[in-house]
């Protein structure tokens, strides 16, 4: 188990990632002197909750947050394994595109973007959620320097066996999100509960807390943990900038997701 902390954008992982970055996945490099812009997508359809949604923009430079531009006039499905498409409409805001629609579970969705004169594709299953058992708060009796005095939260997982598992947990304090990211991977908890600790987050007496997990596939779980490692402190300091492991053909950057969600709720009350 490796646990990366102490960086702006925190990821916590479960697993030990050594060559992880090194396998045959191709990784896209970006030359930071090349000005050629580049479409990057970032799609999400969930199975409740929220409409799916997808953002275009243009940028010249992966880390240049001035430069980007939203990218109008897009062409965007999404269908189903059995043949059912949806169009995916331009909203009141440019380059937002979003429909009511909600996938299902164990189906396979495939994304068509057409912009630009390009056209962009991605398929993604919508996996069976990872559920929570329980989560319970206990208190930091020798907090390391980068935490603070208080509660730290503890969630339960339900693992199923021989089902590789990949999520997102979000982590809600009195009904506003963490800016940390949390990633769990089964490969060694497999059909067993696992004890996830966000040590990066402070409870106190009265607080509330949510907790989203949004389950995904292996291909969506590179993308984050590589986006989550080239937008902290520590990558900035020590490594060559490079974009995320996309799921997207055609030469786009960004993703396409596809989530299924369970959650839980708990109030601090110390007895």
């Amino acid at each position: 188990m490796a646990i990366r902390q102490y960086i702006r954008k925190t990821i916590i992982l479960l697993i030990s990632f050594a060559g992880f970055l090194s396998s045959c996945e191709d990784v896209i490099e970006v030359d930071l002197n090349n000005t050629d812009p580049q479409i990057v997508i970032e799609a999400k359809l969930y199975d409740r909750f929220q409409p799916a949604t997808v953002i275009i923009t243009k940028t010249s430079d992966f880390f240049d947050t001035l430069t980007y531009r939203t990218v109008s006039g897009a062409e965007i499905t999404i269908a189903d394994n059995e043949g059912n498409i949806v169009n995916i409409p331009e909203t009141d805001s440019v380059g937002i595109y979003s429909a009511d629609f909600f996938g299902k579970q164990n189906k396979t969705y495939t994304l068509t973007v057409k912009a630009e004169g390009k056209t962009y594709t991605a398929s993604a299953k919508m996996k069976t959620p990872t559920e929570i058992d329980s989560m319970f708060f206990k208190y930091r009796d020798n907090p390391l320097p980068y935490q603070d005095e208080g509660y730290e939260l503890t969630c339960i997982l339900k693992d199923s066996a021989n089902y590789p598992e990949y999520a997102k947990l979000d982590v809600y304090k009195n009904q506003k999100r963490s800016t940390e990211i949390y990633l769990f991977e089964d490969t060694y908890s497999d059909g067993n509960n696992f004890e996830y600790i966000f040590y990066n987050d402070t409870f106190q007496e009265n607080d509330t807390a949510s907790v989203l997990v949004s389950s995904f596939d292996k291909d969506v779980y590179k993308y984050l943990y590589t986006y989550a490692e080239i937008t902290s402190d520590f990558f900035h300091d020590t490594g060559t900038p490079y974009n995320p492991t996309s799921n997207i053909s055609g030469g786009a950057l960004g993703y396409f997701g596809v989530f299924s969600v369970s959650g839980s709720f708990i109030i601090l009350n110390p007895e």
